[in-house]
């Protein structure tokens, strides 16, 4: 996949802007055009291609430190900067390197912090040290539980009013596949099928955006794709 300095992100605005408020602790619901789209576990799924089944028994405590201790013993608090640097210092191919590599996957994509400077999540420098158990631990189900309790922490801080200038961590990326493939105009116009992606790629991994100079696309582009917006207002009537 091409290295992609901006993520495009106002796709995922047409969906916040239109959030359904329910009670539902485990789904997301939004409404565009009338239709009612629904963001589960399912969905999360299908658009990730990761794994979402059960956490395999005490999962917490899966791993141990001893990896990162030793090449980051001397350090509080662990950065993606820090594993970046360390990564590309170690020039031959080894385990070591390879789980240097997963720590980097798993805190930069899987679950990122909204800046590089923000702490690594102890639970990725703890479960890296077994890169059996990273291969089969279901990603798919820590990444929605993240992206679902963002959601609806987001839309309660702001009381339903989302500005783009606000930060996502890195549950982003699922949510960013999300909007495009719900809202087909915007999918053709904004991303494009990755060049003979490998079959064992997550699906999410196998388009990406079209290019662009910006942070993001402009919004007079994302309408235009989108088409109008229909508002219907509901009014409940009652008889004594």
């Amino acid at each position: 996949m091409p290295d992609e300095q901006y993520l495009k992100l106002q796709g995922i605005w047409m969906l916040l802007l239109r959030t359904i408020s329910t009670e539902e602790e485990d789904v997301a619901w939004f409404s565009l055009n009338g239709v009612p789209i629904r963001y589960s576990m399912r969905e999360h799924a299908l658009i990730s291609g990761l794994d979402c089944h059960e956490y395999p028994r005490k999962y917490l405590k899966l791993g141990s430190t001893k990896f990162v201790d030793y090449y980051f013993g001397g350090l509080k608090k662990i950065t993606i900067t820090d594993v970046e640097q360390k990564l590309l210092s170690m020039k031959t191919p080894c385990n070591d390197r390879l789980k240097m590599a997963v720590l980097f996957f798993l805190g930069r994509v899987i679950r990122g912090q909204a800046k590089d400077s923000g702490p690594v999540d102890p639970f990725i420098l703890r479960i890296v040290e077994d890169l059996d158990v990273c291969r089969t631990f279901p990603w798919g189900r820590l990444t929605f539980e993240d992206a679902i309790k963002n959601i609806k922490h987001m839309m309660e801080l702001l009381k339903g009013e989302v500005h783009p200038a606000c930060g996502f961590p890195g549950f982003i990326i699922p949510l960013e596949i999300l909007a495009f493939e719900c809202i087909p105009k915007l999918g053709k116009t904004f991303r494009l099928s990755a060049d003979t992606p490998s079959e064992d790629c997550p699906r999410m991994c196998k388009s990406r955006n079209t290019k662009s100079s910006m942070k993001g696309y402009p919004l007079k582009d994302i309408y235009a794709a989108l088409g109008h917006t229909k508002v219907y207002v509901y009014i409940l009537c009652s008889r004594n």
